[in-house]
């Protein structure tokens, strides 16, 4: 029986059960938004989509397809075969940008959830969260790592810490999964630079090497103490890719010229039989059609049961294998117990136009389950409630849409201006009135349903205002930092109509203000951002802020958040880690680069004081407060405006699924579609 490494237990056990205390509630399933766009974290086992960097942005130009295509010839091409059908079918909303993890990670234009569907739980990692509870348990690993503790290397102070790794493991082409991948893994996000998400998973402020002193050990140097983020949720799910497949493609890159072209030469590598550890490898790719993942017949995990305990505690069995069990005595009441698979003998994902032609075919039973970051629609909820064959769960979302501003520019350089936008937005009036309360509106950067992290008492620039006081109060922000007005905007007292719309703008330096866009998703992808974006359009320009709306594909937006020149405002979404290190990497002045999540530019010394405070932080209590301090900071200083979240609907062939369970925060889209523990009918 395996125990906690000295050191470790009461930290882990006290974080566990406030986990518990705050994700444990959700058992009734509720509210809150996760939009998958660009990732923001894996998650370690399952999919990303904006899941946040602690360890989890974007995507090439290509629109989505219209129409559902239809696989033909492969696996995909037989999913109305019936129940005795052995292939798992998922239906997705945008087709994959690249088949390279590498980039799905690195590369600005690549971190999309739909990549993270698909090409997520192929690799290993040292750690993981436990299903539904989101214990922090060992994957690659045999057990927690040693404390850290200080230690002389070459005359310089580091903090080291040693783990102890699973024998047995091996990848699809043979090869044992060791220390030595985990090495290769992380020096090369090292020696390339690797950013974006990478950026967030192996922090080089903090993260000097890592070596393999024997084939089954790992051990890490630090620069300095490591915080939570860095070490036990950060590095320690670092994916890790194969050395033997991935070596001579790294070595190539290596004598490429500059970093960039580096960087380049590896994302741009389509790899063909990459092995995999997890429980399905990828076969095919059909653009705009699907993608094909057939079962692994050696996972090392298959077989393995999983019991989790009322009283915390944690157990995880293999036969001959492995025994494994933490945060306590695993006596009592079993809340969740599955034993991992694969069932399936292949995954197909297939790419769908729209969430119309996804229900329709779920109906059908050409699908077995719809994924999709924003869940569904409730027109087409009502539509599926009749149906015996199909069932419909709801959770609680981590994550929230947002509309985004580039600091970089004038005016929304401007605080002034900032306020001003989002003391316009009546967040209160579009997600009751407009959208009958589909959305719920949302004012800080940490989901509700993430509880002990969520700070309530934020307060919002513009909540509870009328439409005359918003107006009058954005005039006055306005004229208070220096803009002028030709006609300055008046609304009618019963707030009904514009008496007089703003005009003629002018800047504090005199100059007129020019038209600005506001990118967002089509109708299509997301009506309920497309309807936000209209509304926002109408209420700027009343008040004389000229501004147009550019409704259109997801890639689209996100290819341009590059463009630092030309952007100005955008519309899109996160899906967001456990653990709130986001808020670093997505705020931090030193993630305003190219590839960094840090898409606007924002830069305050004050929040990356808080930021790398956070970073550094070993006391959980105390990573709470400066969370809570973030939080209040980013709602004042508007490098977002937060606009809303919604609960998570999901719906999936009941005759054709069984999972191990269905409330979860962020639900089974976010654990991957729980591919390799759904059972097939």
């Amino acid at each position: 029986m395996i125990r906690f490494a000295a050191g470790f237990r009461g930290v882990w056990i006290g974080l566990a059960l406030l986990l518990v205390l705050s994700l444990g509630m959700l058992g009734c399933a509720r509210e809150v938004i996760k939009e998958v766009e660009v990732v923001a974290t894996p998650t370690p086992g399952g999919a990303p989509e904006a899941q946040a960097p602690g360890g989890e942005p974007a995507a090439m130009p290509e629109t989505q397809p219209e129409t559902a295509a239809r696989p033909e010839n492969t696996a995909a091409g037989q999913a109305a075969a019936g129940p005795s059908d052995p292939v798992y079918k998922l239906g997705i909303f945008s087709d994959l940008t690249t088949a390279n993890y590498w980039s799905y990670l690195g590369s600005s234009g690549d971190g999309t959830i739909w990549n993270g569907y698909v090409l997520g739980g192929s690799q290993a990692s040292l750690f993981t969260y436990s299903d539904q509870r989101f214990d922090w348990v060992p994957s690659l690993a045999a057990d927690f790592p040693t404390p850290l503790q200080g230690e002389t290397v070459d005359g310089q102070t580091m903090w080291t810490s040693e783990v102890t790794l699973k024998e047995g493991m091996t990848w699809t082409d043979g090869n044992p999964v060791t220390a030595e991948d985990f090495v290769f893994t992380v020096q090369t996000v090292l020696d390339l630079e690797l950013s974006a998400n990478w950026a967030g998973i192996v922090d080089t402020e903090f993260v000097e090497k890592v070596e393999a002193p024997e084939p089954y050990k790992v051990k890490v140097y630090f620069k300095k103490k490591p915080g939570l983020s860095i070490w036990q949720f950060g590095l320690a799910f670092c994916p890790i890719l194969s050395q033997a497949y991935w070596e001579p493609v790294v070595t190539e890159a290596r004598g490429k010229g500059e970093i960039l072209e580096q960087q380049k030469f590896l994302f741009s590598h389509v790899p063909e039989n990459e092995p995999s550890a997890g429980g399905y490898i990828f076969e095919k790719w059909e653009k705009a059609a699907f993608a094909e993942k057939t079962k692994n017949e050696d996972y090392y995990f298959s077989g393995v049961t999983v019991t989790e305990y009322e009283n915390g505690a944690y157990t995880e069995s293999k036969p001959g294998q492995f025994e494994f069990s933490a945060y306590g005595e695993p006596t009592g009441n079993k809340i969740l117990e599955y034993t991992n698979g694969p069932h399936a003998d292949a995954t197909i994902h297939s790419i769908y136009g729209n969430q119309e032609t996804a229900v329709l075919a779920l109906n059908k039973g050409d699908i077995d389950f719809i994924m999709n970051p924003l869940g569904l629609q409730k027109g087409l909820q009502a539509q599926l409630e009749g149906e015996e064959k199909v069932s419909i769960v709801e959770n609680a979302s981590n994550g929230f849409r947002y509309l985004g501003f580039n600091v970089r520019k004038a005016p929304m350089d401007d605080i002034a201006f900032r306020k001003a936008v989002a003391t316009l937005i009546d967040k209160e009036f579009i997600t009751g009135t407009v959208l009958q309360g589909v959305a719920i509106p949302m004012y800080t950067t940490v989901a509700e349903g993430n509880g002990f992290w969520y700070n309530p008492d934020v307060e919002f620039t513009g909540k509870g205002l009328s439409r005359p006081e918003r107006v009058a109060e954005a005039v006055k922000i306005l004229k208070g930092a220096g803009y002028t007005f030709e006609k300055e905007p008046v609304v009618s007292e019963d707030g009904n109509f514009m008496e007089q719309e703003g005009e003629g703008l002018r800047m504090p330096n005199g100059e007129p203000m020019e038209e600005l866009t506001l990118m967002a998703p089509s109708a299509g992808y997301d009506p309920l951002r497309s309807t936000f974006a209209i509304w926002i359009e109408r209420w700027l320009n009343d008040a004389g802020i000229p501004v147009k709306a550019q409704l259109t594909g997801f890639n689209v937006i996100v290819e341009r958040l590059s463009d630092h020149e030309n952007l100005e405002m955008w519309m899109l979404g996160w899906g967001l880690s456990l653990y709130p290190d986001y808020l670093e990497a997505f705020f931090h002045s030193r993630h305003g680069g190219e590839d960094g999540l840090n898409v606007g530019g924002y830069s305050n010394p004050e929040f990356d004081r808080l930021a790398d405070a956070l970073l550094e932080e070993t006391d959980l209590e105390e990573a709470r407060g400066l969370v809570f301090q973030m939080q209040e900071f980013l709602a004042d200083d508007l490098p977002y405006v937060v606009l809303f979240t919604t609960p998570l609907i999901e719906a999936y062939r009941a005759d054709r699924l069984e999972f191990p369970y269905t409330t979860v925060l962020d639900g089974v889209q976010d654990q991957g579609g729980l591919t390799t523990t759904v059972v097939l009918k």
